[in-house]
């Protein structure tokens, strides 16, 4: 997949958007080329509310001195994603029908919110999400999204 095909709706993991906006982050090299490059194609770019939650949350939690103040980290998201990004979140009865789901599977403890990322990701149409955790996303993704780690082959194609 190109990274500027126009009809690869993509969506982003939070250690995706805090290592591309943050130039300390040891993947910031290979996370902000791939954000760059996904903002200023036309690919259509799913923003999951669980990650930017998070996104949020991480940038304010940081210890001293790398820790922004929620003004500024509240900035940095609107001024990146916020005209350019579709947020999708669950509603009412899709929440009970991921926690039933996830049951099912026997999906368990923290891998229950890569799976809210993941229904999220799906219900904004996308088809595929970048993240640094391949791992956490495999063992509960469907073929419906690729799993692509920013700076592999399959992120270039």
């Amino acid at each position: 997949m190109a990274v500027d095909s126009p009809r690869v709706a993509t969506a982003l993991d939070t250690n995706v958007i805090v290592a591309g906006l943050l130039p300390w982050h040891e993947h910031y090299e290979v996370a902000a080329v791939q954000l760059i490059g996904l903002l200023e194609s036309r690919i259509e770019i799913v923003l999951p509310l669980p990650v930017l939650v998070e996104a949020y949350s991480v940038m304010t939690r940081l210890p001293p001195p790398r820790r922004l103040a929620s003004k500024d980290a509240i900035e940095i998201l609107k001024r990146s994603f916020r005209h350019r990004v579709t947020l999708v979140g669950l509603d009412g009865n899709e929440g009970w029908d991921l926690i039933e789901d996830l049951g099912r599977r026997s999906i368990t403890g923290g891998t229950a919110y890569d799976g809210l990322i993941l229904a999220c990701a799906r219900k904004g149409g996308a088809r595929r999400l970048l993240t640094f955790n391949r791992s956490h996303f495999e063992r509960i993704a469907t073929d419906e999204i690729e799993i692509v780690v920013p700076g592999t082959t399959a992120a270039q194609d």
